[in-house]
């Protein structure tokens, strides 16, 4: 019967508050508490935004093609080729979304290695070692989670989990005193460039969209998905916020706050929640990226579960860990990597393409029901050019367009264009909208500093060495 909003609230939360919150101590450490505050604070309502945007979009994609729709609408991908009458889009779209996921999901082979590290600081194990193992951890649960479904409780737990390594990670900061205690309200370092990484920073841990689509696609009720924001909403603000303000109170450093803990009992449990969480977190991503390759391949049986299937979902599962492997090795530092990938793609995946999908949606909507107008009126009567530039503006050249060339054109040959479509969508948001949409466009689709994964090159060393761990990253006072 599918889903409810509560049980997706469970899931989004397990996608989106990750071991990205564990670093907002390390923005906090960059800006002061003025921006860092602002940045959480302010970004949420823009991804609530555009997150309330995908729900209206479906909801007008669902109204346009009727109850007896046979267009899928549950990925990204799928919208993209809907709202565009494109299937070229949608695959671009997918290869995006999914693409960037995938390397996502080769980080966090990343991270559980490095936490398996921590939780055996005492043991000199190498990150390749590590990483091996993480591979062993996973593969029973790759094998025999297939359903978004399947994983809510896991969802629920993991939430649970993250909340403790917050918890013992600010107390090990509080009761440890730092070489200094220096905060400010905005930091004397700050420059455009620390700016602007911090920001994207804190764009990346709101990014959840990705997956927002597949996520209404397994509830009864999709309409109700703004719904999860009632659970989800307030975990995200406590929880970014207790991190950066506390943790940068504290003095954990610039970097993430479980690499500033000290050895000992605390920092081993800390590490071993947190590769806990981060395994839930891959396996529920991978729910998502195996179902749609093995749909690609054998639509037939992705919801089988028959002995072929098992091994065929196992089978592409395990192939991603390979892939997990060689690139996590290959790039010891590609968590720093990925900031620079989710600068350039978590903005655009989170925000822009959401609005943009919304306004063609919209423009189509607004399309249709011009066109029904149109029909009423007697067949002689048709748009005038005037009419046609007040509705969409100066068109492009009427041969580039297929539009008609004579003094007297119609609503469905002009109308129909994907710009116009667009203007029409933009036209019947509020002001509000308009501004907040032209802010997130500029704004929140750059890079993050690429100079900080140069620097990674000499500090980590080569692929595929040893690369054991690091001391504790605790900040030094200046001079």
């Amino acid at each position: 019967d599918g889903l409810n909003w509560k049980d997706v609230a469970w899931l989004m939360l397990s996608d989106i508050v990750g071991t990205s919150v564990l670093t907002l101590n390390g923005v906090a450490a960059k800006l002061g508490w003025v921006l860092t505050i602002a940045f959480i604070a302010g970004l949420f309502p823009v991804a609530l935004y555009s997150s309330l945007l995908m729900s209206r979009t479906r909801g007008i994609l669902s109204r346009l093609l009727g109850p007896g729709k046979t267009v899928a609408l549950g990925t990204m991908g799928e919208v993209a080729a809907c709202v565009f009458d494109s299937r070229r889009a949608g695959l671009i779209v997918t290869i995006v979304v999914y693409g960037y996921t995938a390397l996502g999901q080769a980080s966090y082979m990343l991270v559980m290695g490095t936490a398996l590290q921590m939780s055996l600081y005492d043991v000199a194990l190498c990150l390749p070692t590590a990483v091996l193992l993480t591979i062993v951890a996973l593969v029973a649960p790759i094998f025999g989670v297939r359903k978004l479904g399947e994983s809510v409780m896991l969802a629920f737990v993991n939430s649970l989990l993250i909340v403790a390594v917050i918890v013992l990670a600010l107390v090990r900061a509080g009761t440890t005193t730092p070489p200094c205690r220096h905060t400010f309200l905005f930091d004397p370092g700050l420059n455009f460039m620390v700016i602007l990484g911090a920001a994207t920073n804190v764009v990346y841990s709101y990014a959840g969209q990705w997956m927002y689509f597949e996520l209404m696609d397994t509830m009864s009720a999709p309409e109700d998905f703004p719904k999860s924001f009632c659970i989800a909403g307030p975990f995200m603000l406590i929880a970014y916020l207790a991190v950066a303000c506390l943790g940068y109170g504290f003095g954990s450093g610039t970097g993430d706050l479980i690499a500033g803990m000290p050895h000992g009992p605390m920092l081993q449990a800390a590490a071993a929640m947190l590769f806990i969480h981060v395994l839930i977190v891959y396996l529920i991503k991978s729910v998502v990226l195996i179902r749609y390759i093995h749909g690609c391949w054998k639509p037939n049986q992705v919801d089988s579960r028959g002995l072929g299937s098992y091994v065929q979902h196992g089978g592409l599962g395990l192939l991603l860990l390979l892939l997990g492997f060689f690139v996590s090795n290959m790039i010891p530092f590609f968590s720093q990597l990925l900031g620079i990938i989710g600068g350039l793609f978590a903005g655009p995946i989170g925000f822009l393409f959401p609005i943009t999908f919304f306004l063609v949606a919209r423009g189509r909507e607004r399309l249709a029901e011009n066109q029904e107008e149109h029909e009423s009126r007697p067949m002689e009567r048709q748009a005038s050019p005037e009419e046609v530039v007040a509705i969409c503006g100066e068109q492009d050249d009427p041969q580039e367009e297929g539009t008609e060339t004579s003094s007297s054109t119609s609503y469905s040959s002009v109308l129909g264009s994907g710009r116009c479509r667009l203007l029409l969508g933009f036209g019947t948001l509020p002001i509000w909208e308009q501004v907040l949409f032209i802010v997130t466009t500029m704004i929140f689709g750059v890079a993050d500093e690429i100079s900080q994964v140069m620097e990674m090159w000499d500090r980590l060393g080569a692929p595929f060495q040893c690369h054991r761990l690091q001391p504790p990253n605790r900040p030094s006072c200046p001079g």
